[in-house]
């Protein structure tokens, strides 16, 4: 991926909507790329968070309950592992499987914290609307 393609990945994140170019240039700069194949368990639920979130840069992905039910499919510019980052607990709270070859990008929590605490609040918002999706 160029870096105009992570530009628009970024632009389709509500996350990173708004957001200062030098802040995105700045994480952009933090973030550690990953690459998954098709199938491969990006985060395992109960596993330690390790104060890591990512963005799907390029794919799609499952986020999969302990009974097997798929919660939700994710794609391209979707942010994943907020919930057990923030959480009290710092767990994977759900599986996240690769559907596809896919590509994130992944930041440590704490970094992000004294760059941005702008974003740690979106980040927040993000996790509370998704627990409150998947308790409803």
């Amino acid at each position: 991926m160029d870096i105009n393609e992570i530009r628009d990945v970024f632009g389709k994140c509500e996350v990173f909507q708004g957001m200062d170019d030098s802040l995105i240039g700045l994480l952009l700069l933090t973030a550690n790329p990953v690459s998954f194949d098709e199938g491969q368990t990006i985060y395992e639920k109960g596993e330690a968070a390790g104060g890591t979130f990512a963005l799907i840069a390029s794919g799609k992905a499952s986020a999969v309950a302990q009974s097997g039910f798929v919660v939700n499919e994710l794609c391209t510019g979707e942010i994943i592992g907020e919930v057990g980052t923030i959480s009290q607990q710092a767990q994977r709270t759900l599986t996240i499987k690769a559907l596809t070859p896919t590509r994130i990008l992944q930041w440590d929590i704490e970094e992000v914290r004294e760059k941005s605490p702008e974003l740690i609040q979106k980040l927040k918002d993000l996790a509370w609307k998704r627990i409150k999706t998947c308790s409803e």
